[in-house]
Formats: C-alpha cells, structure tokens, sequence
C-alpha cells in the first residue's frame, strides 16, 4: 500500500502544494463552525408542501461571510437556493413565556441566518424570550422554470413564515411559553413576511390546526408591500376578520436606499389612523441591513434596547416576568 505522502506525490502535487490544501481545507472548516454553539436545524414541513410549485431539486447553497464585529453568534453564513425550510428553537431554561419568530433577510433569494437570524435570538436570551430562527424557501437562481416564478417563491415563503409560528404556537406548552404571547419580527424581505403575516389575511389552515395570526409584529428595515394601502382600506368594519390588529415595532435608516423609510412612515400613519398600537424609529444612519446595529451609528446601536423595552411597554414581557428573571425563578 502506497504512503498517504507518496499517493499524492505519484499524482502531481508537490508536499507544499499538499499542505496548502490542507491548510485551505482547515480554513474553511473554521470558517464555517460558529464561535458559540446554536440549536439545530429541524424540518419546517412534517411533509414538504407541493403548492406552491417550488423546485426541490435544486442543491442549497451556502456562503461564508466575515461575521461582523461583536457578532454574538461569531458566525455568518448566507444561504441560498433554499429549497427544504428549517428552523431552529433558542429555548431557556426560565423563559419569560414570550415567543418570536425571526426571520432573516436576503431579498428572498438568500437567507442571512445568523447575521439576521441567530444573533438577534442570542441576544434577546437575556431578556429569557424563546426565539425560533427560520430559515424559508427561496429563489432558486439556478432555475429559470415554471415551478421558480417570484410569486410562488413570495407565497412559499410567506407560508413557511406563517408555519414557523404555528410550530411555535404548538410547542408553547412544552417551552412554557404562552400562546396569547407568541410574535414574529424579521429584516428586510423577512420583515415583509413578519408584516404579511400579522396585516393579511390569515388563509384557512387545516381543521385542528392552531392560528398563525401573530400576537406582536416586530419590521426592521421591512419590505413594504406596494398592495399594503388596499389592504388597510379593504379590512372589514365588522365581523371575525374586522379584530383589531396586533401592535407594530418598525425600524428604519434615512439614507436606507433599499427599503425606503419614507414607506415605514407611511404605513405607520395608516396604522395610527386605523388605531392600532405601534411604534416608529427612523435613524439618521445605518443605510440598509444594519442588523443588531454595530458599528453603523450611535441611535441606531441600540435599537435592540428599545425593541425590548417596547415590548415591555405593551406588556408582552410583562412586570411579573421581570420579577421572577431577577429572583431566578
């Protein structure tokens, strides 16, 4: 039997050029391990949904990103191709009974699952809220098909969103979580489904199957839905639909060039006007996809602060919660 050392040689590549592969390899090993431990990833689907029509036989891909500076997950991958939704529980071991569906940005046709996904999960821990990170179908950039077309790419994900929060609803007991105070937040194209999910609506889910409607809705950086101001006009004055609305955390940057805030602005006056509970943050810098805020500004640092402290102010994380995390409950 040849020698690992001479099998290589015999085949073209010097020692150097052996351990420069090596050295890659390790590289991109480290590279892609987390600087702290993360939930795993579980299937989304009990079986994967077939309408809409997205493409499964597309290889997912991943990327790896500089993570950015505090990063409390030290990681940063970027997925694409997503064909197969996952999504991983933060649980605690006292949780405050407040649940949240993050979802990650990345224009639907990647996923930034740490970036804007784990790190947020990480850091709202502290404050003993159970965090699930999901990670939806996207745009197969490979794939210019029938079953790859942008509405049912949006639609897939908008109903893997509203999945996430079932799970969540469903495992509320078992998390000891209350289901009345289960939310659902997201950046960029993840802040557009967080919207659809909490403004449109709901469609029928399966008989026994828990509402997908979410408590509280968190918009960072959202895409805003140019059928948004349709969809304020068009909700019924009465009847099981015409409930009223759950309340609104909205961020933005004013030299965000992508999602513009002015569009933030104007659907939180339709919100005022229809008398629902919001809140507005407009920051004068921090251009689009400024996550936890590090590092892009002063104000907008601390946004996660805020958020936080607006959900105790609409008594989502309630006073007797604070109580028992200070007394170790």
């Amino acid at each position: 039997m040849k020698s690992f050392k001479n099998s290589y040689i015999n085949e073209g590549m010097s020692v150097a050029q052996l351990l420069r592969a090596l050295c890659t390899v390790s590289f991109l090993l480290s590279a892609s391990l987390p600087a702290v431990d993360l939930p795993p990833e579980l299937p989304l689907w009990e079986k994967p949904p077939v309408d809409p029509p997205i493409r499964t036989d597309v290889q997912e891909q991943v990327r790896f990103v500089e993570p950015q500076p505090g990063s409390p997950s030290g990681s940063n991958r970027v997925f694409s191709s997503v064909s197969l939704p996952t999504y991983s529980i933060h649980s605690l071991p006292h949780p405050n009974g407040v649940g949240l569906v993050i979802c990650p940005g990345g224009g639907f046709r990647d996923v930034w699952l740490d970036r804007e996904g784990h790190d947020l999960a990480i850091l709202l821990k502290e404050h003993n809220v159970t965090s699930l990170v999901l990670k939806y179908r996207t745009f197969a950039a490979s794939d210019k098909g029938p079953a790859n077309t942008w509405s049912n790419v949006l639609r897939a994900a908008e109903e893997d969103a509203r999945q996430a929060v079932r799970v969540l609803r469903k495992r509320a007991s078992a998390l000891q979580m209350d289901p009345g105070r289960i939310g659902i937040c997201g950046f960029s194209a993840g802040g557009q489904l967080a919207l659809k999910c909490a403004l449109y609506a709901e469609p029928r889910p399966p008989e026994g199957e828990v509402t997908a409607v979410p408590d509280f809705a968190g918009l960072f950086y959202p895409g805003i839905p140019d059928d948004v101001t349709q969809v304020m006009a068009n909700r019924p004055a009465s009847g099981p639909a015409a409930a009223g609305l759950s309340p609104f955390f909205i961020i933005n940057a004013c030299d965000d060039k992508l999602t513009p805030a002015g569009k933030c602005v104007d659907f939180y006056r339709m919100l005022l006007t229809a008398g629902v509970k919001a809140e507005l943050h407009v920051f004068g810098k921090g251009s689009h996809g400024f996550d936890l805020g590090t590092g892009r500004g002063e104000s907008v640092a601390i946004w996660p602060a805020s958020f936080v402290a607006w959900l105790r102010d609409s008594n989502v994380i309630q006073e007797s919660d604070a109580r028992k995390k200070m007394k170790g409950e």
